[in-house]
């Protein structure tokens, strides 16, 4: 963010030059090119005709050190000025002094400028936006708020609105930056633009601030979208397992945290192991425990040995498991609802068998009387994505519709797909 305000903080300095008419050098008046107004008298009178072009001049040069010094001499005079000669020393001042990146110096000249008669009506709005560029530019964040909230009601600039919200958030006006910068948030994901990762962190930490959990988790949600990054999907875990209710939901949050290959505390892996065996699912639990080995995640020797020992336990049930999956197959095929299809899928998947998987969980799905059918989807999904069809995976993913929860896990699945993210293979 701060490398576009400062981008945008030299246009707004460029955007000045024009404002300032232009002075015939041979004449002694000068040439305005501002609208008529009956308030403001638009001649140079001739004690300050040659001192203003020579602030032209050095103007026209882009010596910006000469033009503030001729400026200062001329303001030095004591002849009355008019309200077009005191128009001018403004804008000469305030456009030096912008240019030479004096900010706090230049805001109050352009200001004054901006208040004279001679200023044109139709410009104010651009420049009172300027005024609140180069007043975040010098951080003056009060003032940038003055000039920024007032364009910003004016016409709804989603760029002033940026400013407006970051200077919200400097001074900790947390109501105000959350609602600015929700809206332009919402604006640009409504036209179809990306917003910036710090825009969505700015409105995250308000919410954070206002105690608006809802909230925090929405951005979250916008983050992991737009910015997958490892760190913003285990905020996200650590959510989904803080609001869960029922093992199976936690069984499934850990499954997407494996799948996203951002597992790391060791209670997570054993609490993956437990659920699973909890589930009937020996095969599972000795895929996240071996995996959980390999990576080193037990560093402490009591860790190690409780791995060790859940391990060993999981691959006896392994061995028996296995041993009647023939015998679950048949069963399963034989009867008329299809619970027990989807189990024996689960199953399948948990060996890595993702075929098997598949076909088994389909089929139980085309009986009927499926008990769980988010659970149903959710393993069909995983089991597409491991067979590498994203396009049939975002399909069964899509059936989970019942319990929000799921809902949220199958979403999560789908976005991380779509980002390239890692899936793991049980």
């Amino acid at each position: 963010m701060s490398d576009r305000l400062k981008f945008a903080a030299t246009l707004a300095v460029l955007a000045l030059f024009g404002a300032v008419p232009a002075m015939a050098a041979k004449k002694k008046e000068a040439a305005p090119a501002v609208e008529e107004n009956p308030a403001c008298p638009k001649k140079v009178e001739k004690v300050y005709s040659k001192p203003f072009e020579a602030v032209q001049k050095a103007r026209d040069a882009k010596n910006w050190e000469e033009m503030l010094a001729k400026a200062k001499e001329a303001a030095a005079f004591q002849d009355p000025r008019n309200a077009y000669e005191n128009y001018l020393l403004h804008e000469f001042h305030g456009i030096a002094y912008a240019s030479l990146k004096q900010y706090n110096e230049a805001v109050p000249e352009l200001a004054a400028s901006m208040e004279s008669p001679c200023y044109p009506e139709a410009e104010k709005l651009n420049r009172t936006k300027v005024l609140m560029q180069l007043a975040y530019q010098g951080k003056d964040y009060p003032g940038a708020i003055k000039f920024g909230a007032k364009h910003y009601e004016a016409t709804g600039d989603v760029d002033t609105g940026l400013y407006l919200a970051n200077a919200y958030y400097i001074v900790d006006d947390y109501p105000n930056t959350k609602k600015v910068m929700g809206e332009v948030i919402g604006k640009m994901e409504e036209s179809g633009k990306k917003p910036e990762e710090s825009a969505y962190r700015i409105l995250q930490s308000s919410c954070l601030q206002l105690k608006d959990n809802a909230c925090v988790v929405d951005l979250i949600e916008k983050l992991v979208a737009n910015y997958p990054k490892p760190e913003y999907w285990q905020n996200l875990i650590g959510a989904m397992l803080q609001s869960s209710k029922t093992d199976k939901e936690l069984l499934n949050i850990l499954r997407l945290a494996d799948g996203l290959n951002i597992m790391k505390d060791p209670a997570e892996y054993f609490e993956m192991a437990n659920y699973a065996m909890g589930q009937g699912l020996p095969g599972e639990a000795q895929a996240i425990l071996e995996k959980g080995i390999a990576k080193g995640a037990f560093p402490r020797a009591a860790d190690k040995d409780r791995a060790t020992r859940a391990l060993a336990d999981a691959k006896t049930a392994v061995t028996l498991d296995k041993s009647t999956l023939d015998k679950q197959d048949a069963s399963a095929r034989a009867k008329t609802t299809g619970d027990s299809d989807v189990k024996l899928g689960a199953a399948y998947l948990s060996y890595g068998m993702n075929d098997k998987a598949i076909e088994a969980i389909q089929r139980g799905l085309g009986k009927g009387s499926v008990k769980d059918t988010d659970e149903a989807g959710m393993l069909l999904g995983m089991a597409y994505l491991r067979a590498n069809n994203k396009e049939e995976a975002a399909k069964a993913f899509a059936t989970v519709s019942k319990n929000p929860m799921m809902v949220r896990i199958a979403k999560y699945w789908v976005i991380n797909s779509n980002s390239g993210g890692v899936v793991a293979a049980g």
